[in-house]
């Protein structure tokens, strides 16, 4: 199934250049400065003429954890930064922009997700608004469904849920310069289930600037706050803040 969705999804993004409107390609890296681990991300994007954006990704990370050390831990040494990578997910997403106004936009969409935990279905809405040539803002609510059995903290298997809202605000300084903010917040739906901060809830809020080198090349870095959820050599509830760099090729 999974091998059929990615055929798809690769036969669309290679369509045609009659209604083909941009092609991008998008590379990133990233550390978490509280689980002092690393991770790459490589996403291939294409939006048509008609409304239509599809995209699929592949993201890679150190198996730091890796229950190698003592009573179960984390084993941290050498072997475990970009040596030592496994793939972390892959997904395929599509959304479908209907244009309300000059300053509205809607956009209905999902993701296929899989790891090897299992699939997430995660269907969405977002609402975007012009709030004036250089400046936008917009909102997504998210539903992601399991569609595997995890454990729960009382040991019971169940699948679970997650709701999950985001706020999105961009700026453009000049035609080089802009700058970005994503502030996020998700929970549980059974209260059963907690992440690494000890609740059924966590945010995160991130900051992204962003240069137009020209119009095929831009660069970018971004720093994300992740609330309490770092995670090292079997403690949890440690700050966590992420470091990223990335460049986004347009064809």
């Amino acid at each position: 199934m999974q091998n059929k969705l990615l055929g798809l999804v690769i036969a669309l993004l290679a369509a045609g250049p009659g209604i083909s409107h941009a092609l991008t390609f998008d590379v990133r890296g990233g550390y978490k400065a509280g689980s002092h681990s690393y991770e790459s991300r490589y996403k291939v994007s294409e939006s048509w003429k008609t409304g239509w954006w599809a995209s699929i990704e592949t993201d890679n990370k150190n198996n730091k954890n890796n229950g190698r050390g003592k009573d179960g831990a984390d084993k941290s040494d050498s072997a475990h930064s970009f040596g030592d990578s496994i793939t972390d997910y892959n997904e395929i997403e599509s959304n479908y922009t209907l244009h309300l106004s000059d300053k509205w936009d809607f956009q209905p969409g999902g993701i296929y997700h899989w790891s090897s935990n299992g699939t997430q279905i995660r269907p969405y809405l977002r609402l975007n608004y012009k709030i004036t040539p250089v400046l936008s803002t917009g909102i997504r609510y998210r539903h992601d469904f399991n569609m595997y059995e995890t454990k729960d903290i009382s040991g019971e298997e169940h699948r679970d849920s997650v709701r999950r809202v985001d706020i999105y605000l961009g700026y453009k300084i000049n035609p080089k310069w802009s700058v970005g903010y994503q502030g996020t917040a998700y929970k549980h739906v059974d209260d059963d289930y907690k992440y690494k901060n000890d609740k059924t809830w966590a945010t995160e809020n991130a900051f992204t600037l962003r240069y137009k080198w020209n119009s095929w090349f831009s660069p970018y870095v971004e720093y994300d706050y992740l609330d309490q959820q770092g995670y090292y050599e079997g403690e949890d509830n440690l700050s966590e803040s992420r470091y990223r760099i990335g460049m986004t090729f347009t064809l």
